[in-house]
């Protein structure tokens, strides 16, 4: 490897790596993180955006807020560690974290022909899991462990029934059934969830049939 990379390669970086520079800058304040100089952060594979969403007005545009980008993870843990975590959030709410440049909308041209795979979260005796399987699912995501370039991002919602997660991807064509099924039990395998169901479902569809069922294109 180039010695002109030095520390800022860009990296895909396991779990265990992510944790070391999490605990590495948990006594910081947001102040010294943010003097770290560039040559000591290391930077992530892709650049990442954080959405804030809660439900204020019926025009959508008023309720989303896009809050922080960052591409390295230092500035990850920075954000994440200074946020309320997602059992903390009002009804009617989301976090949303996509890859730059794309809006966490069904509509968005890099999302309007892809699907989410959906964990559903209706019985309070399970909200405890969700923060622990949110920072699971954001660590993998950004850590690039999926070795899938269709993953645009994850979002969790807090509804009145309960707690959506849902990893989102660009291409829900019945053709790229083997690669969305490859995602799906990875997830399953990050977040230790053989025994609950996941759905695969296309964005478009949910969109138009929105407020009653729609049929998963995948299950595991």
């Amino acid at each position: 490897m180039s010695q002109e990379l030095g520390k800022n390669k860009r990296m895909n970086m396991t779990e265990d790596e992510l944790t070391k520079v999490e605990n590495k800058e948990l006594n910081e304040t947001e102040k010294a993180i943010a003097k770290i100089r560039l040559d000591d952060k290391h930077l992530l594979a892709n650049k990442w955006t954080f959405w804030f969403y809660e439900q204020k007005s019926k025009i959508l545009e008023e309720n989303l807020q896009e809050v922080f980008s960052f591409d390295t993870v230092e500035d990850f843990w920075c954000l994440f560690n200074h946020i309320k975590s997602p059992s903390q959030l009002p009804s009617q709410s989301h976090y949303s974290y996509f890859k730059y440049g794309i809006k966490p909308n069904w509509d968005d041209e890099n999302n309007i022909s892809g699907g989410r795979w959906l964990l559903e979260f209706s019985q309070k005796k399970k909200f405890h899991l969700v923060d622990e399987y949110w920072k699971k699912i954001i660590m993998s995501m950004i850590g690039e462990v999926y070795e899938s370039s269709e993953i645009n991002g994850a979002i969790i919602s807090v509804q009145n029934k309960g707690i959506k997660l849902s990893v989102w991807t660009n291409n829900a064509s019945q053709d790229n059934k083997i690669n969305i099924i490859a995602i799906g039990r990875k997830i399953k395998e990050v977040l230790g969830t053989k025994d609950m169901k996941m759905v695969y479902e296309c964005l478009t569809s949910t969109e138009n049939k929105r407020g009653s069922s729609t049929k998963p294109m995948f299950n595991i």
